[in-house]
């Protein structure tokens, strides 16, 4: 029984216990490396809820420490070294079309740059894609002590939460098949901007372990930082001792309302969290079934898991079509895969290909 044997156990059971979980949260902010990362680790690896990021910039105006790529070229690196950070938090990432223009005190200037109606009509849409239960922004909506795109993108942020819910929004994103979404409240994540907790800010403490790695979330939110090479983010928190979101263990993170319903007692006050209650009568058959699937798992035959996770998803294919479901199928078929051992290779004759071009695909 072998420590990698021992690895693949340990992401399959950590994939069921997420399962679970029905919950989903969306973080906004204006450019990579803006999450709070440690943060989306404890939401996303921790609690297992659906978590994502929402990078309303791709950083291409930013610097690069590591080479000569700039503009463009840069927003392709540091696009990728978000994608490599989500691979290890487990988040999802989103970006909206707004271009990184450089430094801007402005709030308002930054808006008429991007294209206000523009933006907010991609952030409308990755909430209708998403449907998260609830918004987080990284930056205060008020001006003042930092960038007009970090202002920004938490005026946007408040305005699509609006509308996403607006049948009278956007409506072409209703012909394509998406739908109106009201997401649960959105909260300022607060440190930028504001931090002292107020009468109406909820104060959450997060901490613990990755289930798989064995390594304090915090740790792997360093890890998540060192991703972000072209910013030597790494170097920073080592050198200087801060970063986005970085701390050496549990720490209290304050919240403040910015819209929807007021929490009390934690992000997902009144929110369905579980199968069960998300969805009445079939949900309560699933949840039964990922408990006892989740209690039974063989850790030395994974093969021997395979029977309970397709009555499993025998359950879930019944529920009608919607995003969460979707993203749970998927990740119910990555625990399937590991299970069967099921590893499937596609190979072409060609590196490249142009629109129109028929392709031999080998699959094994």
């Amino acid at each position: 029984y072998s420590s990698a044997a021992s690895d693949v156990y340990k992401r399959q059971l950590l994939d069921l216990r997420q399962f679970r979980e029905v919950g989903s949260v969306l973080y906004v902010a204006a450019h990579p490396d803006d999450e709070n990362t440690q943060l989306l680790a404890w939401l996303s690896r921790g609690q297992g809820y659906r978590t994502a990021y929402l990078s309303l910039t791709r950083g291409d105006g930013g610097q690069n420490v590591i080479g000569p790529e700039l503009g463009d070229k840069l927003g392709v690196a540091r696009t990728q070294e978000l994608l490599a950070g989500r691979r290890l938090d487990g988040a999802q990432q989103f970006f909206s079309r707004a271009l990184d223009f450089g430094y801007s005190k402005d709030s308002a200037d930054t808006q008429r740059v991007w294209g206000r109606t523009e933006v907010i009509g991609d952030m409308v849409r990755v909430i209708r894609r998403f449907r998260p239960d609830v918004i987080l922004t990284r930056f205060s909506p008020q001006p003042g002590g930092t960038h007009g795109h970090h202002t920004a993108s938490a005026v946007l942020a408040i305005e699509a939460f609006k509308l996403a819910a607006d049948p009278a929004a956007y409506p072409e994103q209703l012909a394509e098949g998406l739908k109106p979404w009201t997401t649960r409240r959105i909260m300022q994540n607060g440190s930028f901007g504001r931090s002292a907790p107020t009468a109406d800010s909820l104060s959450v403490v997060i901490g613990g372990a990755d289930p798989v790695l064995g390594i304090p979330l915090s740790t792997l939110s360093l890890r998540v930082l060192g991703e972000h090479k072209t910013q030597n983010l790494a170097g920073v928190v080592f050198g200087q001792g801060r970063g986005a979101g970085v701390g050496s263990g549990p720490r209290s993170e304050t919240f403040f309302p910015l819209g929807g319903e007021p929490a009390k007692a934690g992000l997902f006050d009144d929110v369905a969290t579980t199968w069960t209650a998300r969805y009445p009568g079939p949900g309560a058959e699933i949840d039964a079934l990922a408990t006892a699937a989740v209690a039974a798992f063989d850790q030395k035959n994974l093969a021997a898991n395979v029977p309970a996770l397709l009555a499993l998803r025998a359950k879930l294919a019944a529920l009608p079509a919607d995003p969460l479901v979707t993203d749970k199928r998927a990740q119910l078929d990555r625990a399937l895969r590991a299970c069967l051992g099921l590893v499937v290779t596609t190979t072409v004759a060609t590196p490249d290909a142009v629109p129109g071009e028929t392709l031999a695909l080998t699959h094994t």
